[in-house]
């Protein structure tokens, strides 16, 4: 199979592509737009990743400060969309119920770490009203204005790109290495360009602010639906920290569809969805077409099982402040998040059979399963000083060639079971259908005793987290 060349790329074409002057965008596609390009370009060639290249619109400017850090090493990029109506046309302004607002503000934010080994990719939303100290900076007019307090959006509207971008530095002790905007108009773009994407609701909406109308349950939207949904603001109790869960849904969403067999074996519909992404994109100058080949390149076996979402931890998302009520962010969790992006280690370890049950609430029975005289009851000993309840005296198994420590139990009792799991780590576990509350645990010839286990309280707050690759009605 061969890429579809476009047309400005043949070799009768008489002109070549006309350069478009940047514009503002929305809601990050960063992860999506890559690995469709490694497809794209691993069959299409160097002369189709410069055009694809030339589709992008650019921040000169901006290079003093970003970290541009190794390529090769860790990539932090900061993803803002604005709320900018260029590119929609006047049906769907009144369909969005859009409001004839002009300019751009900020509308959402997001830090998309990319893992020094290129096996993991980390989305942080950080609220547009999160309550942040904005630095100093001097306006357009040439007027100073001193640091202060204010809305994170409000650096976007003081002073664009350049203010933002130092804002989130300061605020989270993050280096930023690229900056990527998106648009109004590109969500709708480039949801089309993917025959569109499912999204799922809790229950059935109709909110006339943003034309959200779907059903409760999963849904199958189109571009200007899919802006809706990311869009509705008044419809959670959460109002923004709500929309922020929608956004990292959608884009994880978006993500499966783009990289299904479905577009990336279809040419046609895969330089469709180039197009669309990268035409609805704005970076800074520094992200050019070597950064994204080389990025690409790396994130190649990229899965939606890899790209994990979170939004920054909260203390009160109903923070009074001068400007109005305010998101207030938990700063030890959100410190310990920012500082494992900057570090480059995971921000949410991988999920761990928690210990819940503690060793008094769990009944055990030992039998000697090896010829070592006395095991039994040494191994019985063992798990009555750790406060297991032992049910019944030490026994023998019917065979005495057992080298192992294996432990039988019924698989209703699935919580007991870690416990006993992280006991002996090196043991056999297997199942057996009614055989009730006792555990029978098999020592064999190398036994080794329990260890000490951890028990986690139920109520242990830890940092949540979603990846591309859960059901959208998860």
């Amino acid at each position: 199979m061969s890429a579809v060349l476009p047309p400005e790329l043949s070799p009768r074409a008489t002109e070549a592509p006309v350069a478009r002057g940047a514009r503002p965008r929305w809601v990050s596609v960063l992860a999506t737009v890559v690995a469709s390009i490694v497809f794209a370009t691993s069959v299409g060639g160097w002369a189709l990743a410069t055009y694809y290249d030339g589709q992008i619109a650019r921040i000169p400017g901006l290079g003093g400060l970003l970290a541009h850090n190794n390529p090769d090493g860790p990539l932090t990029i900061l993803v803002a969309g604005s709320d900018s109506r260029q590119g929609l046309n006047q049906s769907q302004k009144h369909s969005l119920h859009t409001g004839s607002a002009t300019g751009q503000r900020s509308d959402t934010m997001m830090l998309v770490h990319v893992s020094a080994d290129r096996s993991q990719v980390t989305v942080v939303s950080l609220p547009r009203d999160s309550w942040v100290k904005i630095p100093a900076y001097t306006d357009a007019s040439g007027t100073k204005h001193q640091a202060s307090m204010n809305k994170l959006n409000a650096a976007y509207s003081y002073g664009g790109a350049p203010l933002l971008i130092k804002t989130v530095n300061e605020n989270t002790g993050v280096s930023i290495d690229h900056y990527v905007e998106v648009g109004f108009s590109g969500v709708i773009t480039m949801v089309d360009a993917l025959g569109g994407v499912n999204v799922c609701l809790p229950t059935a909406v109709d909110d006339r602010r943003s034309g959200l109308v779907l059903p409760a349950g999963r849904s199958h939207v189109d571009g200007q639906m899919g802006l809706a949904f990311v869009r509705a603001r008044y419809i959670d109790p959460t109002a923004d920290l709500g929309r922020m869960q929608r956004q990292q849904q959608f884009l994880g969403s978006m993500f499966k569809q783009a990289t299904s067999a479905g577009v990336l074996l279809n040419p046609v519909k895969l330089d469709r969805f180039l197009r669309a992404a990268l035409s609805s994109v704005t970076t800074d100058d520094g992200l050019d077409r070597d950064s994204i080949m080389n990025l690409a390149a790396d994130l190649q076996g990229l899965k939606p099982k890899d790209i994990r979402f979170l939004t920054v931890p909260i203390k009160d998302a109903g923070y009074s402040t001068p400007a109005g009520e305010a998101v207030l962010w938990d700063k030890k969790k959100a410190d310990a998040v920012f500082t494992a992006m900057q570090s480059d280690t995971p921000v949410v370890k991988a999920k761990t059979s928690k210990v819940t049950v503690a060793p008094g609430d769990i009944s055990v029975k030992v039998l000697n399963g090896s010829s070592v005289s006395g095991l039994a009851t040494q191994a019985s000993n063992d798990l009555a000083s750790l406060g297991y309840s032992v049910a019944a005296p030490p026994g023998n198994a019917d065979g005495t060639d057992a080298t192992g420590t294996v432990v039988t139990y019924d698989p209703r009792w699935d919580q007991s079971v870690k416990t006993l799991q992280a006991a002996f780590p090196g043991a056999t576990f297997q199942p057996v259908d009614g055989q009730g509350s006792t555990f029978v645990v098999t020592v064999g010839s190398d036994y080794a005793a329990p260890r000490a286990v951890k028990v986690s309280s139920p109520s242990q707050q830890k940092i949540t987290s979603t990846t591309a690759a859960d059901s959208v009605c998860g």
